[in-house]
């Protein structure tokens, strides 16, 4: 992630700074996964794509999907 901030800042110097609360809520969480046992890869969708999204537009949605099966999502939450 922090490579991805570093390419953004050559990029965009004004862009980072509007993201940069948003990547570090991001950092946060992949932080709290670890510390209660994730140890499966975490994908990020930034656009938020799909109807369920609607309800989540201002914060980060969590989803829990089946393995190899990115359709069956058997859980979501988020703030």
């Amino acid at each position: 992630m922090d490579s991805l901030l570093a390419r953004l800042e050559k990029i965009s110097p004004s862009l980072i700074t509007l993201i940069r609360p948003a990547i570090e809520e991001l950092k946060k969480t992949i932080q709290y996964a670890g510390f209660v046992g994730v140890t499966r890869p975490i994908l990020f969708h930034p656009l938020m794509l799909g109807s369920h999204h609607a309800h989540f537009k201002d914060g980060i949605l969590v989803e829990v999907v089946r393995r190899n099966k990115r359709t069956d999502i058997l859980a979501a939450g988020g703030r």
